[in-house]
């Protein structure tokens, strides 16, 4: 029988929700596959110095069978401590497929696991759907503006990482807990005795915004404002509405011109406000990750194919740099004449 694997995302002891994510994307290959007359089944693998409540735990959640990998010394996530235990694990379970999070930790472990294990590597995977008698991924390209389905070589495994916030979690728990097993592996270092990474702390960033995850209405910016001195028409925009915050895509913090603490996403903040106005952000499915539980999601862009005009609930046609002056003049002459 296969197996489809899940690597659980461990941060400070602590198994992350997204790793229930994962699992849900698990059952839907295990599905496909089922379909295809293939016997597969679940596995969730918890890497950590003491898995045992958080593998309970996960166990309880998903109804799926997994293994605590006891790690001693493992205090954090490092890399070549995951390939070296996860390899050795992984090896003996026969796998079809093996899935991790599409983060910091997952994009790192990913691609020389898959290495290891003479697999495909599909990172950021978006989608999975049957075609004839194989499974295709795809995920985003050019700037997140097109789709690209990859059909991996037959009968090899697959290493994939999936984006959060794509697929959802199963609502409620299942009538019977999973079985947990709980296996030791000691990482051996290389020759000189010594492993080469060595964990010291964990820094949180200076400042993590508050304002974004408690407002109401967060006006987030993205590359349609074209230069960081039209930024200020942002902060304008956002003071017309109450309770509200200015937040920003990625490119913009990465370019410098907006601080690290307004950026939305899978490696910002994850946000669910009442309404989310989006002011010239095409829509990567990062952001989407970060801003997908808002209840009321408006798009201001110039660019009709905007992908994330597809998850808006209102889509407005127009340049951002003209349409938010042309409403901020409308709003101080209806402040005048009042």
């Amino acid at each position: 029988m296969k197996q489809i694997l899940v690597i659980a995302e461990v941060f400070n002891g602590r198994v992350k929700p997204v790793t229930r994510e994962l699992a849900a994307a698990a059952l839907d290959i295990k599905i496909k596959q089922n379909l295809q007359q293939i016997s597969s089944d679940i596995h969730i693998i918890v890497p950590s110095d003491d898995p045992a409540a958080e593998a309970k735990k996960i166990a309880e959640q998903t109804g799926m069978d997994v293994t605590g990998l006891k790690i001693p010394g493992l205090k954090a996530y490092a890399s070549e401590v995951y390939l070296y235990c996860l390899d050795r694990v992984i090896r003996t379970m026969n796998p079809s497929h093996v899935l991790a999070a599409h983060t910091s930790q997952g994009r790192d472990f990913a691609p020389g696991l898959a290495l290891g294990l003479n697999a495909a590597s599909i990172s950021g995977v978006n989608c999975i759907q049957s075609h004839g008698d194989d499974l295709v991924y795809s995920r985003s390209v050019f700037d997140n503006t097109q789709n690209m389905v990859i059909r991996p070589t037959p009968d090899k495994p697959v290493v994939l990482t999936l984006l959060p916030g794509v697929f959802k979690p199963a609502p409620e728990k299942p009538e019977k807990s999973g079985r947990v097993d709980i296996q030791e592996i000691v990482f051996t270092p290389g020759s000189r005795g010594k492993g080469r990474i060595r964990h010291r702390r964990i820094l949180k960033k200076p400042c993590e915004n508050q304002a974004l995850k408690g407002a109401k209405t967060i006006v987030a910016a993205g590359r349609g404002m074209k230069k960081k001195e039209n930024l200020e028409f942002i902060f304008k925009f956002a003071e017309c509405f109450s309770s509200s915050a200015v937040g920003a895509s990625r490119p913009l913090v990465d370019m410098g011109w907006i601080g690290y603490e307004h950026q939305v996403g899978v490696t910002g903040a994850v946000v669910a406000p009442e309404l989310y106005i989006a002011c010239g952000i095409s829509g990567s499915s990062q952001h989407l990750a970060g801003m997908k539980d808002a209840k009321l999601v408006v798009s201001i862009n110039k660019n009709p194919a905007a992908p994330l005009f597809s998850h808006s609930d209102l889509c407005i046609t127009e340049d951002i740099l003209e349409f938010i002056p042309a409403f901020l003049k409308k709003t101080e002459a209806g402040e005048s004449s009042a």
